[in-house]
């Protein structure tokens, strides 16, 4: 393989111009310093520079720092460098803080020099790695497509040029240039499970199909295809809606054909929370319930509803005062005798005294015609779901409600002073 045209028609098949500033995460290993002695000779009018950090994991870290150290001064490469100190290293899921530190490290860096890439020396053999570690773990096709080839981290594009490049091939490259390079030992033992598989299974699977590596990029390439079908055609579909601590679907959205409902669920999930989830199909097609990393999803009155699953405990009656803003499940609101120019969330008649937050279990509520309902009617008739009912701000006058946001609220009494409820950005006071 011709490493060097690889590389250039990586650049020119993403449509991704060979200028301004690039950034090479170099480790001091023969792929990073493979990477980045392929960028120092690539044709094209960008600036080039290098961060290292040192992770203190090993007694003889230092030693690649030397190693870029010399590289470096040598082409006269920028080289941003930063250590990990033990005193943060944490006694369990090392690698997972390794691996947030670097990058936190990388990403800072990349601001500090206006990067407009980041790149990283993962190759073929680590893709491969990748999904059959998310393949054992998991099973969740998104998270063994995780290692993109080009992905957007704010300002900076994460680009990762080698995926289709194998292990070997940098090696080979490496001892041919007669770069310099340190192989980090703990590759080379069975401490996790990605070294295990490395030692004893991705062997014996290249053993069967001499074109493992090239079938694992084809599987890449097969899943970003398909990622983003869906991902463009539910960004199509209308946004979810903020609704009392949760998440209502629109109904445009939910009724669409099952898979891109899901797509649009998992995508927004990650957008919003942060977190990658495999929405059960079967559950989704057939309107049930279902829960996935800490977030309840389920099917009630017309709509999907996304919410977390732990959920704050009913907030007690407090007395609020006219004129006072108030606190109450984030958001802080006030009572005013003034209209506003704004529409009130509510207008209430003057009552005197006034508490406010979660209604009660089994509270009735009065209707105009005098009789009383259970309140639980009126919620079911709003179409909100049960485990949000707590987070709908409540106003009692005395020990009968008034007003519960989203489906209820007593008509002004004739010949009484109202009152005008507005959320407003801040509270002088909390509770």
């Amino acid at each position: 393989m011709d490493i060097k045209k690889r590389l250039s028609a990586f650049f020119a098949e993403e449509g991704l111009p060979l200028e301004g500033n690039f950034l090479v995460a170099a480790s001091g290993g023969p792929d990073s310093m493979a990477l980045l002695d392929l960028m120092r000779r690539l044709p094209g009018g960008f600036q080039l520079y290098a961060a290292h950090l040192d992770h203190q994991l090993r007694a003889d870290s230092q030693k690649e720092s030397q190693v870029l150290r010399a590289y470096c001064h040598k082409y006269q490469l920028p080289l941003y460098e930063s250590v990990w100190p033990k005193s943060l290293h944490p006694e369990s899921g090392l690698e997972a803080a390794a691996r947030d530190y670097r990058y936190n490290f990388l990403f800072e860096v990349a601001r500090q020099v206006k990067a407009d890439y980041l790149l990283t020396a993962h190759h073929g053999d680590d893709l491969l790695e990748n999904i059959l570690l998310k393949l054992v773990r998991s099973g969740i096709p998104r998270e063994m497509n995780s290692l993109k080839p080009v992905s957007q981290r704010g300002q900076v594009k994460l680009v990762r040029p080698l995926l289709a490049v194998g292990k070997a091939d940098l090696l080979a490259y490496a001892k041919k240039q007669g770069l310099e390079y340190v192989e980090d030992e703990t590759n080379f033992t069975g401490i996790t499970a990605r070294n295990r598989l490395r030692q004893e299974v991705v062997p014996l699977l290249k053993k069967e199909s001499p074109d493992l590596l090239e079938n694992a990029w084809r599987f890449s390439q097969e899943m970003t295809a398909e990622e983003d079908y869906f991902a463009q055609a539910a960004g199509k579909l209308p946004e979810p809606e903020p609704f009392f601590g949760g998440w209502r679907i629109p109904k445009a959205a939910g009724q669409a054909e099952s898979e891109l409902v899901k797509a649009y669920l998992e995508n927004f999930i990650q957008k919003k929370y942060n977190k990658r989830v495999q929405l059960d199909r079967i559950l989704l097609a057939n309107r049930q319930s279902q829960e996935k990393g800490g977030l309840h999803l389920s099917f009630y009155q017309g709509h999907y509803w996304l919410y977390p699953v732990k959920q704050p405990a009913p907030s007690p009656l407090e007395e609020v005062v006219a004129g006072q803003p108030f606190f109450f499940r984030g958001n802080c609101y006030l009572l005013s005798e003034e209209k506003r120019e704004e529409s009130p969330l509510a207008e209430i008649s003057f009552p005197g005294k006034l508490s406010a937050g979660s209604l009660p279990n089994g509270q009735r509520l009065l209707l105009k015609d005098g009789r009383r309902t259970k309140s639980k009617k009126l919620f079911a008739a709003a179409g909100i779901p049960l485990a949000l009912r707590g987070n709908c701000l409540s106003l009692f006058a005395g020990q009968e409600a008034v007003y519960v946001a989203g489906c209820y609220q007593q008509a002004v009494k004739e010949g009484k002073r109202p009152l005008y409820l507005y959320q407003v950005k801040t509270c002088k006071k909390g509770r």
